[in-house]
């Protein structure tokens, strides 16, 4: 476990709801409250929070539901057990909402369907009344399925194009074969058709060579998508309109000399992160709150296999990943999706301890709940202060255009803590604070003996 991450003793020895309730963890310098927002489902595969003010989740044996993360209630709002093929891996697999929810009332699902020996996959969009989903429309039909390796995430582009993932259905032949949707993403417009600017012109394929991606998320301009390898180079990418993933001619990086000519050949892009032994990554979000500056910038990774939360630092430009920690190793159980909410609160989906569902119908999903507010602006204080930057690395300006000129500054860590007793001889200069560890603090700017301001800050 995470140096610097403490978690109360007794949460490994209680039942799970018992034990996290209204408990708190300290993850780094960061005081983060966790709770369960909703316990008994059934293999919660998809979640994600929605306009409404309500977490959406899916379970794989074919529930919608609507989650009151406030009250802790579930409203159910559709119920497709009866079509959906469930077995191993199978079953409702992906779930997206149109941008414009709800004055756009679509709502995208994917599941199999079929009996053993013959599963099939299929997109459906359907429409939400304000009570439940209805009106279904087939988008896409008929792609091959298997009990495993079928997907599928489901992401909005910017432009309101929908990207969903399928597996290669345990077939090593199709991500390479254009003439078969599996092991691809695909693109299409919400209506069902395939954009005139999609890379091959007449079809839904967006990009290819794709084993059994399970995590997908469109942030920071980019395309982030999780995979899991067969018995090495599990994967983070970013993906690439037209572009190659490799598989079956290619695990992980290029680095093997049959490897480096088919990606020479193939224009294949190599992943930002592999894993070897593999860890089964799952669901994914990004990240991006300064005042927890352990997860700030980031992508969040639920991981299966290695029963844990792993938090990817991305660099500034988004398109490398500088360092890795996990937390709640072997905690919560499996952990399949992750999600965030408006005051940067995040959801984790539970799959129980073990990949076969020994469990059933005892999954939840947690909330974990740390600082935020929407604006770092001064807190309280008799004179017009600005500190900048807001938050900062190592050195802070004091902008002071009323010359107030504070001549001492005290820094306090979220436990009342003095962290810095600084006397101020040149403001414009800067204050060098590199000794605070990164998180979130509060600055007590002083005159002669006289408090002028209280600011909250952030050193990353």
């Amino acid at each position: 476990m995470k140096k610097g991450f403490v978690l109360p003793v007794f949460l490994t020895a209680l039942g799970l709801s018992q034990a996290i309730a209204q408990s708190t963890v300290l993850i780094g310098n960061t005081t983060v409250e966790i709770d369960i927002v909703y316990t008994g489902l059934d293999i919660p595969w998809e979640i994600t929070y929605a306009p409404d003010d309500h977490l959406w989740i899916i379970e794989r044996k074919g529930l919608v539901s609507r989650i009151d993360p406030v009250a802790k209630t579930k409203t159910p709002v559709l119920d497709i057990t009866g079509q959906v093929y469930q077995q191993s891996e199978s079953g409702l697999l992906g779930m997206a909402l149109h941008p414009d929810f709800p004055t756009v009332p679509d709502v995208f699902l994917v599941y199999t369907f079929g009996s053993s020996g013959n599963i099939f996959e299929r997109l459906v969009r359907y429409s939400y009344n304000g009570s439940t989903l209805g009106s279904p429309q087939v988008l896409i039909d008929s792609i091959a399925g298997n009990s495993t390796h079928d997907g599928s995430r489901l992401a909005f582009l910017p432009d309101k194009t929908l990207l969903m993932s399928t597996g290669d259905a345990q077939n090593t032949s199709l991500p390479q074969n254009m003439s078969s949707l599996n092991g691809k993403v695909l693109r299409l417009a919400a209506g069902g058709t395939a954009p005139g600017d999609n890379p091959f012109p007449g079809s839904y394929v967006y990009t290819l060579g794709h084993r059994n991606m399970q995590g997908l998320v469109v942030a920071n301009g980019r395309v982030y998508a999780s995979e899991h390898g067969a018995s090495s180079d599990d994967e983070i990418q970013i993906l690439e309109a037209g572009r190659n993933y490799g598989w079956p001619d290619v695990q992980g990086y290029c680095d093997q000399p049959s490897e480096t000519t088919f990606c020479n050949d193939h224009n294949v892009v190599e992943p930002i992160r592999a894993w070897t032994p593999t860890i089964a990554p799952s669901g994914m979000d990004y990240y991006s709150n300064p005042e927890f500056p352990e997860f700030d910038n980031s992508l969040l990774l639920a991981v299966l296999k290695d029963k844990k939360l792993a938090v990817l630092h991305l660099n500034p430009a988004g398109d490398q990943i500088l360092s890795e920690d996990q937390y709640f190793v072997n905690q919560f159980g499996r952990l399949r999706d992750v999600c965030v909410g408006p005051q940067k609160e995040i959801y984790l989906a539970t799959n129980g301890p073990l990949s076969s569902n020994t469990e059933p119908n005892t999954h939840s999903i947690i909330v974990l709940k740390p600082p935020f507010v929407n604006s770092l602006e001064e807190t309280s204080g008799k004179a017009p202060l600005r500190l900048y930057p807001n938050p900062f690395t190592g050195r802070i300006y004091l902008e002071d255009p009323a010359n107030s000129a504070p001549d001492r500054l005290q820094v306090k860590d979220m436990q009342g803590r003095v962290c810095a007793d600084v006397k101020v001889l040149q403001a414009s200069s800067g204050i060098d604070l590199q000794q605070l560890a990164p998180g979130v603090y509060i600055m007590h700017l002083y005159r002669g003996g006289q408090e002028l301001s209280v600011q909250k800050i952030v050193r990353r």
